[in-house]
């Protein structure tokens, strides 16, 4: 049976998330409907956001480029059929070229174009006929289309190129925290800079777009994970046009100060710094509960999940283990709940203590988040600019790649002297309280009350995870000291709480989950942090344990009326 292969393609990015792709997919199906007598072909081939009229779609890596492999190839067989919306959508190249380059290939093996719209079939044959001069017509059409439109709009641009430079205002499609003469909408910039924070400490572009969406600020209703990907790398966040950026024939230019900026220079900075780091990674659901996607399997490496009971947390498996069992992953531990989260509750603050760090940077780590940032877009000007000249010599090319060259040049250098000096670790050098630990205790609650997903993220982001081994072992990211769990703690047939050995010691601590409560309810001086301290830590059922001398250790403080506060 004969095949059809589709080809599906639009020129813009932002065509990604329209209807295009949609409707072009839908006009297919409705063909192979109407045609029964040909299957769809395993071989699709699309070009997304890539240019018909400068031809980025047949040159390496397109996608009619792979097509016209195929046909050549014999993949594409005689008697098949290529399946276009319309002819324009195979390219729209001065007609020579897409003659001779794009349409003739095809039709000579013996393939077969179907244009949708119009429901014309071209073959080899039809090509004799009065075909070919409808054929050209449309080519024709597209290509004085796209060339008009390519012309006139390069004269707008070069008519604001000269606006932004004189330092006026620039009339074009502005983002949607600026309105169309450039001022800031105040009704949409405060999320904006919130989406900035939220994805510099961690959090994911989805789950920013779901809680931008939650506002109730019309402008953001349809707002999703590729919206907070455009304005993650849209220079105007920092007041900055960013001339010719989608013109592959041409450098493009940052002009500054065009708008009002609506975060920080470093803020935008870190944002890109961000971008790059996890560009290699695996993608990650941000979770709300903040403990799933921390606390891993050390055997086949997945998270663990939490089982309830009577709608409470009562303990934590291997998830690959508990669909597959022994088939997937050989950790049978399943270990209490409390026993899980008594550990984060010691070890957790402090890391995310050190995550709010690595956000907060010096001005050594500015500079040099500031010189990478700017080294990065030199590398992308100066591999443009390389492609430019292989096209054709020019004076004027040759002299911005030295200047971009020497300039990076420069930049490695200070990154080299900067990184001589000492770390550029924010320390808090007027802590609040006189307990050690205290305040990264206070904004860990905080972030449990208020925002689990960005604290998630923020541990995630600083590399905090506790691992469960065979054995009962739990370990945390930087130590190679197991906390074991050895048991429950009974009186009788009731359940006292749970035995835990960490070191030389051994703590038993009550099976009871202490509520996570807002430090502000306290008083602000010891008591009232000590207060606050017992309210959100376990209890010790029994007193630590000593393994080296078989001593015990209970620690008890009472307030100036003989109660106990911890």
């Amino acid at each position: 049976m004969r095949s059809a292969i589709p080809y599906i393609r639009f020129s813009s990015a932002r065509q990604t998330t329209g209807s295009s792709a949609e409707r072009q997919q839908q006009m297919v199906t409705q063909w192979l409907t109407k045609h029964p007598e040909y299957t769809l072909s395993d071989l699709t081939y699309k070009d997304f956001g890539k240019s018909g009229y400068h031809g980025e779609h047949v040159k390496d890596g397109g996608g009619f480029a792979k097509l016209l492999a195929a046909v050549e190839a014999g993949d594409i067989k005689a008697g098949d059929v290529v399946l276009v919306e319309a002819i324009d959508r195979t390219g729209r190249l001065h007609p020579l070229d897409m003659l001779n380059k794009v349409i003739t290939p095809i039709l000579a093996a013996g393939v077969s174009i179907i244009t949708l719209d119009d429901k014309v079939t071209y073959t080899h044959e039809s090509a004799a006929s009065g075909h070919l001069f409808l054929l050209v017509a449309k080519i024709q059409a597209a290509y004085g289309y796209s060339k008009q439109l390519s012309e006139r709009t390069k004269a707008s641009y070069a008519i604001r190129l000269e606006q932004a430079k004189e330092g006026n205002k620039v009339k074009r499609n502005t983002p949607v925290w600026l309105h169309s003469d450039g001022r800031l909408n105040d009704d949409v910039t405060p999320y904006i800079k919130q989406a900035f924070e939220l994805y510099v400490s961690g959090v994911g572009k989805t789950a920013i777009a779901n809680r931008l969406r939650a506002s109730g600020v019309p402008e953001l209703v349809k707002c999703s994970g590729p919206t907070v990907e455009a304005w993650l790398r849209n220079q105007a966040a920092i007041g900055n046009w960013e001339y010719g950026k989608d013109d592959p024939d041409k450098p493009s230019q940052i002009i500054f100060g065009v708008y009002p900026p609506v975060i920080s220079n470093e803020l935008f900075l870190q944002a890109q710094h961000r971008k790059s780091a996890v560009a290699t990674k695996p993608r990650e659901r941000t979770s709300k509960n903040f403990l799933v996607g921390i606390v891993k399997c050390g055997v086949c490496g997945a998270n663990l999940i939490i089982h309830n009971k009577d709608g409470k947390p009562n303990n934590m498996r291997c998830l690959t283990h508990h669909r597959l069992k022994d088939a997937g992953c050989t950790n049978k531990e399943t270990i209490p709940y409390q026993v899980v989260h008594f550990i984060y509750l010691q070890t957790a603050p402090s890391w995310v203590d050190r995550a709010m760090k690595i956000v907060q940077l010096s001005e050594n780590d500015k500079r040099k988040l500031h010189l990478a940032g700017e080294r990065e877009e030199l590398t992308k000007s100066i591999e443009r600019l390389v492609k430019l000249s292989a096209v054709g010599d020019s004076v004027e090319l040759e002299a911005q790649y030295k200047l971009a060259i020497g300039r990076r040049t420069e930049i490695d250098n200070e990154l080299e002297i900067l990184s001589r000096k000492a770390g550029g670790v924010v320390v808090e050098s007027n802590p609040n309280s006189i307990f050690f630990g205290y305040d990264a205790k206070v904004e860990h609650d905080r972030l449990v009350i208020h925002d689990p997903v960005q604290l998630s993220a923020l541990l995630k982001q600083a590399g905090y995870s506790i691992t469960l081994q065979p054995g009962r072992k739990l370990y945390l990211a930087d130590s190679e000291t197991p906390w074991v769990y050895t048991g429950v703690a009974r009186k009788g047939n009731a359940t006292l709480g749970f035995r835990i050995q960490h070191g030389d010691y051994e703590f038993t601590i009550s099976n009871i989950i202490p509520e996570v409560v807002d430090a502000n309810v306290y008083d602000s001086d010891p008591i009232g942090e000590l207060k606050h301290l017992a309210e959100r830590s376990y209890k010790h059922v029994k007193p630590i344990k000593s393994l080296k001398t078989g001593l015990s250790i209970k620690i008890m403080i009472v307030d100036e009326h003989g109660n106990e506060v911890f």
